[in-house]
């Protein structure tokens, strides 16, 4: 739970110059939400997204800081906001305060006293991650990178050029690098920039085929896809088992990772019980090595799937915490708002959970429940791209005469990228077994493309 509560600040969008709300955090105490610090350092705190354009970014507040296992107190007074000393030095004191009134009195220590002052976002979260033991020179190196794919997809139309440059830079090109090349191709993705990510991807594949590394990574893509392949809800223990055995060599750890993911169900004790078998069957015949390395793959299966299932449980308490938190709130929408980022598949099966539960014991909490799970909704489809919003409202309605007249009063709309978001809608929604939603969402499409 963050020190103060979120505050909702006005904002003029840059791109379409709409005026709109949104919540910001002055206060970051990551000694009382650890969640809230990955979130900062990948700059998903106190971003505006504009409702009618889509068009997001980091808004420039001041913020404070707070990691009282590290004793570091930060307040960030950004430079554009043109402040002078004296009003600079005011906020500071009013967030220092407002960190020290949420601690104990045992908890308020000297360096509460003395924070340190930056004028850069930037600069700020490189001291915190300097803090942590990334030196600027990591930093540094993982910057040269980003650079690097950058001036790689301005010359990724000269064929000549990009080889030149994929030659001289390969020492570059690492398993860090693919990482942030993956990294960069997802955020894309997450923001229908269609022609980008297409590039993006390219690119990539271009050098998974160039590179000494690329060619590594697509040997380790290739071994865990035929791992997988196949694998359905009709898996047993004895196949699951199989699986594993075949799959050890070069790229074992990685796949094991995988398969336990995916079939962590099947991990019980029965599954254990046909491990142990084959240990014992291997030291009757008398063969030690194979024996060991049954006992140390079993070591190593338990370990994984304890901290898998830590993780698991870990990330649930977080999710039912924030649910208590959106009960509790005497603004609902705008405690949705600050923490969309964390409405994901765990936490709607912690709402669902609590929805069916209460349903059978206490019926007027089930209403509650029920009206954060309809907040929700309307809270992503505000802060999704108008495209995104459209799309769902055709969903919402009775077809096909419903969603023709819809598409009829909203032809501009009704673009290339709306379809394409369509299509890949409808494989969503096949991979899942809705099959009712992925017909209608066809012949909506069908309806799309005779507009056109």
């Amino acid at each position: 739970m963050a020190v103060n509560p979120p505050q909702l600040v006005n904002v003029t969008c840059p791109a379409c110059h709409t005026r709109y709300t949104a919540p910001v955090q002055n206060v970051i105490d990551v000694g009382r939400d650890p969640r809230l610090k990955p979130m900062l350092l990948q700059g998903r705190v106190n971003v505006g997204v504009c409702p009618s354009c889509g068009a997001a970014g980091m808004l420039s507040i001041p913020m404070a800081y707070h990691d009282p296992e590290k004793e570091l107190l930060f307040c960030l007074v950004p430079q554009e906001l043109r402040m002078d000393e004296a009003n600079r030095q005011r906020v500071i004191g009013e967030m220092s305060r407002a960190v020290m009134n949420g601690l104990a009195a045992d908890q308020r220590k000297g360096y509460l006293l003395r924070p340190r002052e930056f004028l850069t976002f930037q600069t700020m979260v490189e001291t915190i991650l300097e803090a942590d033991g990334i030196t600027k020179e990591m930093l540094q190196a993982q910057r040269g990178k980003v650079e690097l794919i950058g001036r790689m997809l301005e010359v990724f139309d000269d064929p000549l050029r990009l080889a030149a440059l994929i030659g001289e830079s390969e020492q570059q090109i690492d398993y860090e690098f693919f990482t942030l090349l993956t990294l960069q191709i997802t955020n894309v993705e997450q923001s229908n920039q269609t022609e980008l990510s297409g590039k993006l991807l390219r690119l990539r594949q271009a050098l998974l085929e160039r590179t000494a590394t690329g060619k590594k990574v697509a040997e380790q893509q290739q071994a865990v896809e035929n791992a997988l392949a196949g694998i359905d809800e009709g898996l047993t223990r004895e196949e699951l088992l199989e699986r594993i055995l075949s799959s050890q060599g070069e790229h074992e750890d990685q796949i094991l990772g995988v398969l336990i993911s995916l079939a962590r169900p099947l991990l019980d004790y029965q599954f254990f019980q046909l491990l142990t078998s084959r240990i014992e069957q291997a030291d009757q015949r008398g063969d030690a090595e194979r024996a060991e390395q049954f006992r140390a793959l079993r070591e190593k299966i338990l370990e994984i799937t304890q901290e898998l299932d830590a993780q698991i449980r870990q990330r649930t308490q977080e999710r039912a915490k924030l649910l208590g938190e959106i009960l509790q709130s005497q603004k609902p929408r705008d405690t949705i708002r600050a923490h969309i980022d964390e409405l994901d598949d765990v936490f709607m099966s912690v709402l669902e959970a609590n929805i069916s539960q209460s349903e059978q014991e206490r019926p007027e909490l089930a209403q509650q429940f029920l009206s954060i799970r309809n907040l929700i909704v309307e809270v992503l489809e505000e802060s999704a791209p108008p495209e995104l919003r459209f799309v769902s409202q055709l969903m919402n309605v009775d077809y096909p005469d419903e969603t023709r007249k819809m598409l009829a009063n909203n032809q501009s709309v009704v673009t290339p990228q709306v379809l394409g978001m369509m299509e890949a809608f409808i494989g969503e929604l096949e991979n899942r077994g809705d099959a009712e939603a992925s017909e209608k969402l066809k012949g909506i499409l069908a309806q799309a493309k005779l507009m056109i």
